[in-house]
């Protein structure tokens, strides 16, 4: 027997999901002629008519699915009905192994409000199943049956009717992208993000793919050179995506979370490599400095050794470590430098790179943490105005412009290099841009 407060948990989570489809899911009306009729625990026979309906279900060639909350109305015997499916198969079952999986493939739930016996939250336990037998579901119908057992207080049996139908479909159209099926197809209601469509998981491999070839030439010659991939994205479908998009430009969603962002590759120079010992060597000759000035006591010459020690591993993680992140189709980007003397460059073969000496780390962190980065910006991006040296803070705006009427485009493209100058523009200069211009030609 399972304890009961996971009991009430898992109840709870259940009223949750309920009250997140109510309050989130968007959907047409449907009309509801469903029904339940629930015994046992003291329950003589009680039949419900469930005329409310709340979530969405969707039938295509290949697939389905299903997310319903039926409810009663207004009453003294009030009867919720939570029930979820994933898949084409006419039948439908649903045990207490598989009714764990609350936001999974399936899941059933039966909320009673009213006096004695007729308030109760109730779920399939231990032995009890529920069987759904569908006999039409397309998008505007969805019609079958349900009955089995669920615990609550004690084992209840319910026998049930689900007749739904719409005029119209809840169909969200995203923005195409070659042969695909642009409709939305929400497998997630209630949650944060929504399921893609057909388009823009077929957009997001190809963009993927399009920049990885185009970073792999500069990728590749690096670690001709003693450099080492310690981290990059892992490529996989798109399986989720955040919900109120399918108007605006695509951008590459987060599919893990991480500093480098959405697209990245993170590498650090061979620690046996001439040039690493080259930086190396500067700073565990200040560290030693450092180290001398604490066993004096005095602490006479602190700061000239602090600020020796933060120049040197400064110098050496931005000539020993590189990390290039890409986004596409940004409204703006905002840079800040807790120092002066950021510089703009506009590149003969398109568009600009904007360095700034002092940007603060991706983790957060003071100026001690700041890093060398450099922007390239290509396609619709406006240049800051031109800037030399100096010693104040700076916030940099660079403004992008984009057209939601080609959702399914790549119009403008950031690449980060958090890196030395010389790194970076070796990077810069060994990008395949003729890939990058080929992606944003593409319509």
């Amino acid at each position: 027997m399972r304890p009961m407060h996971v009991r009430a948990q898992l109840t709870l989570l259940l009223l949750l999901v309920s009250i997140q489809l109510l309050a989130r899911a968007q959907h047409i009306a449907a009309a509801s002629q469903s029904t339940v009729t629930v015994s046992g625990a003291g329950i003589p026979g009680e039949a419900y008519h469930l005329g409310q309906m709340y979530g969405d279900w969707y039938a295509t060639a290949t697939d389905a699915h299903a997310f319903l909350t039926l409810r009663t109305l207004p009453g003294v015997h009030q009867a919720t009905v939570g029930i979820a499916w994933d898949g084409k198969g006419l039948t439908q079952t649903i045990d207490a192994a598989k009714n764990d999986d609350i936001g999974g493939h399936v899941s059933f739930s039966l909320h009673l409000t009213g006096p004695g016996p007729y308030s109760q939250s109730a779920q399939p336990r231990n032995a009890d199943v529920i069987t759904v037998t569908i006999t039409k579901m397309d998008n505007l119908t969805l019609e079958g049956t349900f009955s089995g057992t669920v615990t609550g207080t004690e084992p209840l049996k319910i026998t049930g009717v689900i007749s739904l139908h719409r005029t119209a479909t809840a169909e969200q159209p995203t923005g195409t992208f070659g042969n695909c099926d642009p409709n939305i197809y929400d497998k997630l209601a209630g949650a944060e993000s929504r399921s893609p469509s057909d388009c823009e998981v077929k957009f997001n491999d190809h963009v993927r793919k399009e920049l990885t070839a185009a970073l792999q030439p500069a990728i590749n010659n690096l670690t001709a050179q003693s450099w080492i991939v310690e981290k990059q994205v892992e490529i996989q479908p798109l399986n989720s995506i955040p919900r109120h998009t399918e108007g605006k430009p695509f951008q590459l969603a987060e599919q893990e979370m991480h500093q480098g962002g959405a697209f990245y590759v993170q590498l650090n120079l061979d620690k046996n490599s001439p040039i690493f010992q080259q930086y190396d060597q500067p700073v565990q000759a200040a560290m030693a400095k450092f180290g001398d000035v604490l066993k004096s006591g005095t602490m006479a010459g602190a700061a000239a050794a602090t600020d020796a020690l933060h120049d040197a591993t400064k110098a050496e993680q931005e000539h020993t470590s590189c990390t290039i992140s890409v986004f596409i189709n940004q409204p703006g980007v905002g840079i800040s430098s807790f120092k002066g003397g950021h510089t703009v460059t506009v590149l003969p073969s398109g568009g600009f790179v904007v360095s700034a000496p002092f940007v603060q780390s991706p983790g957060g962190g003071d100026v001690s943490a700041a890093q060398q980065v450099n922007y390239l910006f290509l396609g619709a991006f406006t240049p800051p105005a031109v800037a030399g040296p100096g010693t104040g803070s700076e916030s940099i705006q660079v403004k992008g412009s984009l057209n939601s009427a080609n959702r399914m485009s790549v119009q403008n493209i950031e690449i980060r290099i958090q890196a030395g100058t010389a790194i970076a523009q070796q990077v810069i200069s060994l990008l395949n841009w003729s890939t990058l211009r080929q992606l944003m030609a593409a319509k």
